[in-house]
């Protein structure tokens, strides 16, 4: 059979790893200018910008003078770019963060020429089950990768990738690695050598005559005697074809009908390590950006849609440049946290310069909603970011006030009760630099409250008022008890165990949350037990303070836990626990809310450590429900087939049953239910009736050789990372559990959790001074649907200033939902297309809609 060889050039360009973004960029100069050059010199070659148009921004930073020539050669499709901004993770970001880096990189790819509409993800650890819907959406019908391939998928490298809501796009598996044909030899001998380890490893996977062969590496120059090398090439085969080529013509080559059709996540480490276990690797880094990205999608921008409406600029910069610093700290590695400590110093920075822009800019808002209340300056502005009315609310406020005590009204003029959680008085010299330069002495009260709120519109604001009062009023002194409750169940602390009694059942659930201690002898990449490991839990090696306040519209049990665990490694292995650790845990439980929320504040005092929350749930089952990137999965407890295999068969590290999650975790059978909803926190594993989610874990670092999970060469380099011991690191934790009382899918729930109302007072002292807006008004206009069970992924404003809203069905059936008048379907670059009435999606399907004022 005559085969047709196709080299693609190409260079992969990590932008940052155990080198820094800096280097890079001057690096990137270097090799567009040779790049360039060549393809001006040989108009036929195409090359592979690697998928991300980033390096367009980079490159043009340090030469701007070269836009046009490099426009030239975009639009005459001698040079491909896009369609993702920066090569993302595609397991531990938010789904918004998927859809806004394609919408981004496309984007700018369509200022140069015509984008590359190829799902390129070369070296991305794993691949979610969502993927060929999304990458649909954006009329992408290909992807080609390297890692999460096995044969327990498909006998052969080119398949149909059936995503989790049925859309298909064709899967290829770089079987030679986007590396295989790195630096080929022009030397005839020397190159069939080489030839001869590519090639039979084509032959077996390829499912056509096509054979892709990848010349490029990471930040490898491109090859320019790649001509003088295919020559040689020809004389090798003299009865196939050789030539240059680009991903859609091998695309073209593949007859779809007889490919293998391959289902769920692509996450086997057969051929090529996944790190199953990257997601708990600087968790600092992780839930910094957790943060900003919930920040981001669930408040700034339905908060901006909304001041839009009330004669405030929607902020399109503000966010697109918060959008473009998160996209740079989402690449594999960057995000990953498998980077020198230089380099993740500089991540972590721009993670805090970006949390910085989006809460500067979610006060803004609010401060000037605030201000368009003209009839009173003691205002509290009130925002439910949701497109759906919402009843029965509780929302946290902090209020500034001169006096102790003060009285919330509504529109009405009705007194609001609300509970107060804490009060502390302060300079407000230290909060208005005006103050302190008048040298006036005033002292203000920092108050912290629960405020019920009865009802709200969807995308909509509310304006209540205050006033201050000379009347105090003192949170409820602690009681001697060491439990708290609802209407749904009783929390206590039973010989030094947190337990839970629910009240519908009667079940009481002992043990139902603990911490535990284990060591830690992998690397950034991955977690690998050490060989001597010591597991340690609070249930036997702690001690408990516990403290109770009961209010009206809150009971909180705090609890001060106190952990003997091992220092080090050292101290592990000889089964010496010395180093006392504290974990601070606030649980709270609420009238009306059947779940129990959790905050735990931590600093990291040990080495070579992993903690990780346990949940003994009474639930024992084979499969766990979790979520994924806008749609949720039954995944197997334990990954059986693939760990019965993986010593045979040779993978490159084990398949542990260790998972990712986006925002929860349900164990069920046919009795009950139990269900975790994380903020930040993604990695889990079930064992038996316990789900653990990890905490946090150290090492020492960047790779290791020989862990017991990856036998064999280091991942990246054995490079010491002393700050990956995270000493004297502060952690907060926040989760809530549920043990089942309601019908609510978990995702509607997860969402509602993850995006609580907003509440700002209009205050008296501020960092910065601003003007009045004669133009800024309260806003009157609400937006809300009937969504039926569907859930709401985004909601914000498209440059156009037309309301987009994304939403997906988490539910096993089609589920229909009734617009408002003009109305319309859009695609995922965020277009019109035709006006409806109503929006029906099928099960784990994303629809995106247009809604007019």
């Amino acid at each position: 059979m005559s085969r047709e060889i196709r080299i693609l050039m190409h260079t992969h360009w990590d932008r940052e790893w155990y080198f820094t973004k800096d280097e890079t960029k001057v690096l990137l100069r270097n090799h567009m200018q040779e790049v360039m050059a060549f393809l001006e010199e040989n108009p036929n070659t195409i090359y592979i910008l690697d998928g991300q148009s980033v390096m367009i921004d980079d490159y043009l930073e340090l030469e701007p003078e070269g836009k046009p020539r490099l426009k030239k050669l975009i639009e005459k499709g001698s040079l491909r770019v896009g369609p993702w901004y920066t090569q993302t993770d595609l397991l531990l970001v938010h789904g918004e963060s998927i859809f806004r880096n394609l919408y981004y990189g496309i984007k700018r790819a369509e200022e140069f020429g015509e984008p590359m509409l190829v799902g390129y993800a070369p070296d991305t650890f794993g691949h979610a089950s969502q993927m060929p819907q999304i990458y649909k959406q954006f009329g992408i019908d290909s992807t080609f990768f390297w890692r999460g391939f096995s044969e327990l998928k498909a006998q052969k490298s080119d398949f149909l990738w059936k995503g989790i809501d049925g859309s298909e796009v064709v899967g290829v598996n770089l079987a030679t690695g986007y590396q295989g044909a790195k630096y080929l030899e022009l030397e005839p001998d020397e190159l069939r050598k080489r030839m001869n380890k590519i090639m039979p490893v084509l032959d077996n996977y390829s499912a056509s005559s096509a054979r892709l062969i990848m010349n490029g590496h990471d930040q490898m120059p491109i090859q320019k005697n790649i001509y003088q090398v295919m020559e040689n090439m020809k004389q090798i085969y003299p009865e196939d074809q050789v030539m240059l080529s680009d991903f859609e013509s091998y695309v073209d080559a593949l007859n779809k009908d007889k490919l293998e059709v391959v289902t769920g996540e692509l996450i086997d480490s057969k051929h090529a390590r996944i790190h199953r276990t990257i997601g708990s690797t600087r968790m600092d880094i992780k839930l910094l950006n957790t943060e900003i990205e919930n920040n981001l999608y669930n408040v700034l921008e339905p908060l901006a849609m909304i001041g839009e409406e009330a004669g405030i600029a929607y902020p399109h910069g503000v966010i697109e440049k918060v959008s473009k610093i998160l996209f740079g700290t989402h690449a594999h590695d960057s995000i990953g946290g498998c980077n020198s400590d230089k380099v993740n110093q500089d991540i972590k920075q721009r993670l805090l310069n970006a949390k910085e822009m989006v809460d500067t800019q979610i006060e803004l808002h609010l401060r000037l909603m605030a201000l368009g209340n003209k009839e009173s300056s003691e205002t509290i502005v009130l925002v439910n970011p949701l497109p759906e009315k919402r009843v029965d609310q509780l929302v946290n406020l902090e209020m500034l006030t001169r006096t102790r005590g003060f009285r919330i009204f509504d529109e009405d003029n009705q007194e609001l009760e609300y509970s107060i959680i804490t009060q502390e008085q302060e300079d407000a010299g230290l909060i208005d630099r005006q103050v302190a330069a008048r040298l006036q002495d005033i002292r203000v009260y920092r108050t912290k409250i629960v405020l019920p709120i009865s009802e709200i519109e969807g995308l909509s604001a509310r304006y209540l008022t205050y006033e201050e009062v000379d009347e105090t009023k003192q949170i409820t002194a602690s009681t001697t008890e060491k439990c708290i409750s609802n209407e749904f169940g009783k929390l206590f602390v039973d010989s030094n165990i947190l337990c839970y009694k629910s009240k519908k059942t009667q079940d009481v659930y002992t043990n139902i949350l603990s911490i535990e201690n284990s060591g830690d002898a992998g690397d950034s990449y991955d977690y690998s037990p050490p060989y001597n490991d010591w597991i340690l839990n609070s249930e036997n090696c702690g001690e408990m303070t516990v403290n109770v306040v009961e209010e009206e519209h809150y009971k909180k049990m705090t609890i001060d836990w106190l952990m003997r665990v091992p220092e080090n490694q050292l101290q592990r292995e000889k089964k010496k626990a010395e180093r006392d650790v504290n974990f601070n845990v606030t649980l709270s439980l609420y009238p009306g809310d059947p779940k129990v929320y959790v905050t735990l504040n931590h600093e990291n005092k040990t080495k070579d450590n992993r903690y990780r929350a346990v949940f003994k749930t009474n639930v024992t089952t084979d499969q766990v429900k979790v979520d994924s990137y806008m749609s949720n999965q039954l995944k197997p407890v334990y990954n059986e087939k693939a760990l019965n295999i993986w010593k045979e068969d040779e993978w490159a590290e084990k398949p542990v049953s260790i998972e990712t999650t986006q925002s929860f975790i349900t164990l069920k059978d046919k009795d009950s239910a139990f269900t975790v909803y994380t903020n930040g926190l993604k990695e889990y594993e079930v064992l038996n009736d316990a789900i653990h989610l990890t905490l946090f874990r150290t090492f020492s670092h960047l790779g290791q050789r020989d862990l017991i999970n990856r036998p064999g060469r280091p991942s990246g380099i054995e490079i010491k990372t002393p700050d990956n011991q995270l000493l004297d690191e502060p952690f907060i934790f926040e989760f809530t559990f549920e043990i089942a009382h309601t019908h609510e899918e978990e995702s509607h729930v997860a969402k509602d959790y993850l995006t609580p109302l907003v509440a700002y007072q209009l205050k008296e002292f501020n960092r910065f001074n601003i003007n009045s807006r004669s133009t800024v008004e309260k806003t009157k206009s609400h937006l809300s649907l009937n969504l039926n069970g569907l859930v709401v992924s985004s909601s914000r404003l498209t440059n156009k200033k037309e309301r987009f809203i994304r939403l997906f069905n988490p539910h096993y059936k089609d589920i229909t939902v009734a617009l408002p008048e003009t109305a319309f379907t859009a695609t995922a670059m965020e277009e019109r297309l035709e006006e409806i009435k109503t929006i029906t999606l099928a099960p784990q399907e994303i629809g995106n809609i247009i809604i007019l004022h």
